[in-house]
Order: structure tokens, then sequence, then C-alpha cells
């Protein structure tokens, strides 16, 4: 396989604070009446979710 930059669980959480604030960006942005940026904050989440799997395969990976 080829090689992979070491990822380390400080790198897990800050994915996982990212997806968490962008939960809570979303969450305003609908209540205030904002579809369109709240839409883009939903294809933003969906990004940092895949991230958030990317971080954990680099970290088993690099054990």
């Amino acid at each position: 396989m080829r090689p992979i930059r070491a990822a380390r669980p400080a790198d897990r959480d800050a994915v996982r604070e990212a997806i968490d604030q962008l939960r809570s960006a979303r969450h305003l942005l609908s209540q205030s009446g904002a579809p369109r940026a709240a839409a883009a904050v939903r294809k933003a989440l969906r990004s940092a979710e895949g991230a958030a799997r990317h971080v954990d395969h680099r970290i088993r990976r690099s054990l």
C-alpha cells in the first residue's frame, strides 16, 4: 500500500469539534430562515463527516 500521513488523536478531536460547530450553525441558520445558507452548511457537514472517516482511517493505518 501507498504510505499515508500519520494522524494523531488530536486530529480526530479537531474534526469532531468542527462537525459539532457545523451542526450548531446548521440549526441556527434553519431557525433564522436562511435556507440557502443552511443548505451550504449541510454540504460542508457532509464533507467534514467524510474527513472524520478519513482521519479515523489514517489513525488505524498509522498504528
